[in-house]
């Protein structure tokens, strides 16, 4: 038979894999080896030569884009008989299984059943909570929905105490009472009609021959158990995806679902290795780091055809405001001199809060930027809010920065009575914080106007007092309950907030040495210089700009020059991932996602000192560093270049150095993190965590090698 293009376009393992006829097959598809080709390659050979109905073919993605995209492509390959092609997301697919058996189940829902998005199910929790008398302060909103997610998902037992569990069975009561479902239903009750109700299984089981899932890796136990159910008639499972690229664990991805379908299905594997991203010395030191991964159910290497390429740029910097510059020149340098456009460079980070350095360069030198898949870090909600409270402190005239706050945190200031109060004082002709003492309204929201004023003047009484400014930060977000509020929400994304709004403290920190005068007169210039980093030097609206971005952000894309930065122990690998299980392991993989993202040139960099919550500390080079064998040398000699305005505390006759494991007599065993001056952070096996300790302390030994 004449072979199509598509088929001729493979290379030799693409196209055994995508001719496999043998059962149950993993294709282990490294990045940039040709995963999507593949993929549809297969898809469209079932129906042009097996001769397998499309109507009777199940595909899964996680994106509902990649869903539409391939389909698109197949049907340029075999023509429109492929459009009966079942390819959805999980929950698109669950969506579809619902909407014809959901009455099988014993909850009373009919077929018109209705979905909520995000914000549905949070509001739920929040009238749910309210209409059973518990303080939202106790049970925050959100931290119950990620709660009632994973007791749905993994069945563990995440609830604290009666009154979760109350609330979570109201929840219930209530999706059922109104015929609605949320996301997590969808796959739940998916499952529960594939596992318990024998004529439903044997239906779909029939239905499909064949079932190929993308990005296997990333898939969750309960997916992973909707899937193995699915297939166990026929067998016919094609699984694509690359366990060196599993980073999703936060989201519940299950890196053991990999070797569970191996003993399950006790299937073929074919590997992709050859890579047509990136240049073989990147691929190298790709290479190189994820051998380091101990529980790896593949081995491979990725290979390129595409020459040995530039060499891998390792930069050590003085300081986090050195290294900042370095990258700006760089950049700089290769518009200027290597004819590459910005859209061409990504900028890539662990942590969101570690963008503020990168994007206060980019404006001085005026290199476009976007902060991809995020907000920039002045306008995070966080920052907004705190250096709005800061504005009301130094004047509380302000009424736009005024009824930001007011009500943030929550104190019964809703807007109603903002825009009651907002209206009398426009017609008396003052501003809103003077109006508070004469407007007209009930006496219980009289006296939460009187404590939010005194908490106004308070603040500013104390901050005229305070000895350095970034000191400022922490009492704002104390004093007015704000880090209380996110505390109290006991997820990563609260404890994002928590680390941006420290890193706020940085830049009231380097602002003590730039502006003089009084606290109040420091503060007004500040807030001056942050107006015109928000407002008149905004980026370029064009697509031609870097890519600021976590790692996670930009798994699936590639770059031509990609940028590493903040390569240090303590913050890549996290210092929460040194007490995980697997935790190290996933950051290497982290890691490796962001190495092959790079088509042409990468660059790592790390600084000695960074500031951070306000505090110049010693840091080291990531352990992935060393694992890439790459060498300081690597350096361009125009970086040393670089002064550095930070004041840096010189630290002599250290005792220890980042990255010793140490003893305690009471901690054990540990890791140094950081040094500053005579403090050395250490990090401990749990539950002692972090601890901060004087270094000369006698309970404190070096463990020698």
């Amino acid at each position: 038979m004449h072979e199509e293009p598509w088929l001729l376009e493979l290379n030799d393992k693409q196209k055994q894999a995508v001719t496999f006829t043998g059962g149950a097959l993993y294709v282990v598809a490294g990045a940039g080896t040709g995963k999507t080709k593949t993929l549809t390659a297969r898809i469209a050979y079932l129906i042009k030569y097996i001769g397998v109905p499309s109507h009777k073919i199940l595909a899964v993605t996680f994106t509902n884009k990649a869903a539409r995209e391939m389909k698109e492509r197949i049907v340029d390959m075999v023509g429109p008989y492929a459009q009966g092609t079942w390819l959805y997301t999980f929950h698109a697919f669950g969506l579809q299984v619902l909407r014809q058996f959901i009455e099988e189940l014993p909850y009373g829902y009919n077929t018109r059943f209705s979905i909520l998005d995000d914000d549905d199910s949070k509001k739920i929790i929040k009238d749910v909570t309210k209409a059973l008398n518990l303080d939202s302060k106790v049970y925050p909103v959100r931290s119950m929905r990620n709660k009632i997610s994973t007791y749905k998902t993994e069945k563990s037992d995440v609830f604290e105490d009666e009154n979760e569990k109350r609330i979570f069975k109201k929840y219930q009561e209530s999706l059922r009472s109104g015929n609605v479902l949320d996301f997590d239903d969808l796959l739940i009750y998916t499952y529960e009609l594939l596992m318990y109700h024998d004529h439903v299984r044997e239906y779909l089981q029939n239905k499909f021959d064949y079932i190929l899932v993308d990005e296997f890796q990333d898939t969750d136990k309960m997916q992973y158990s909707i899937l193995s159910i699915l297939a166990d008639k026929h067998r016919n499972l094609f699984l694509v995806g690359d366990p060196d690229q599993s980073i999703y664990s936060f989201r519940g991805a299950d890196y053991n679902n990999t070797k569970k379908f191996l003993t399950d299905f006790g299937s073929e594997r074919y590997i992709l290795d050859q890579n047509y991203r990136s240049t073989n010395n990147i691929l190298e030191k790709a290479n190189m780091l994820i051998k380091n991964n101990s529980n790896r159910p593949f081995n491979k290497e990725l290979e390129s055809n595409l020459g040995t390429g530039e060499r891998v740029i390792f930069s050590k910097a003085d300081s986090d405001y050195q290294e900042a510059t370095i990258v700006s020149r760089e950049i700089q340098r290769l518009i200027r001199s290597e004819n590459y456009k910005y859209e061409d460079i990504a900028i890539l980070y662990r942590n969101n809060s570690l963008s503020r350095l990168f994007e206060d360069s980019f404006i001085q030198m005026g290199i476009p930027y976007v902060v991809y898949g995020g907000i920039s870090f002045y306008e995070r909600k966080e920052i907004k809010d705190i250096l709005a409270y800061i504005r009301v402190i130094v004047d509380p005239h302000q009424d736009f920065y005024l009824k930001r706050i007011i009500n943030e945190p929550k104190r019964q200031l809703g807007q109603m009575t903002v825009a009651k109060i907002e209206e009398y004082a426009q017609a008396v002709g003052l501003s809103i914080f003077n109006a508070i003492d004469t407007v007209a309204v009930n006496k219980p929201t009289q006296e939460r106007l009187k404590v939010f004023k005194a908490l106004i003047l308070e603040m500013r009484h104390e901050i005229e007092n305070v000895g350095e400014l970034k000191d400022i930060v922490n009492y704002v977000g104390n004093a007015s309950g704000y880090i209380d509020m996110l505390k109290a929400e006991k997820d990563d994304i609260s404890q994002d907030r928590i680390d941006n709004i420290n890193e706020l403290k940085s830049v009231f920190s380097q602002a003590d040495s730039i502006y003089e005068g009084n606290n109040i007169e420091k503060l007004i210039q500040l807030l001056d210089q942050i107006s015109l980093y928000t407002d008149l030097d905004k980026k370029d609206a064009s697509d031609d700009v870097v890519k600021l971005s976590t790692f996670h952000q930009v798994k699936g894309l590639e770059f031509k020059v990609v940028f590493m930065v903040a390569q240090e122990e303590g913050i890549f690998p996290s210092q929460r991932s040194l007490f995980e299980a697997d935790g190290l392991e996933e950051e290497r993989r982290i890691a490796y996602v962001g190495v092959t993202r790079a088509k042409e040139r990468l660059y790592l960099t790390y600084a000695q000192q960074r500031m951070m919550y306000g505090q110049i500390g010693m840091s080291t080079a990531s352990r992935f560093i060393k694992e890439m064998q790459l060498a300081e040398e690597n350096q361009r000699p125009y970086y040393n270049e670089v002064n550095t305005p930070l004041k840096t505390s010189q630290v002599t006759n250290n005792r220890f150095n980042p990255g010793e494991k140490v003893s305690h007599i009471v901690f054990g065993e540990g890791v140094v993190i950081r040094i500053d001056d005579d403090i050395a952070t250490i990090a401990f096996s749990m539950p002692h965590g972090i601890k901060k300790l004087l270094q000369t302390h006698p309970s404190i030994k070096k463990i020698e090698k």
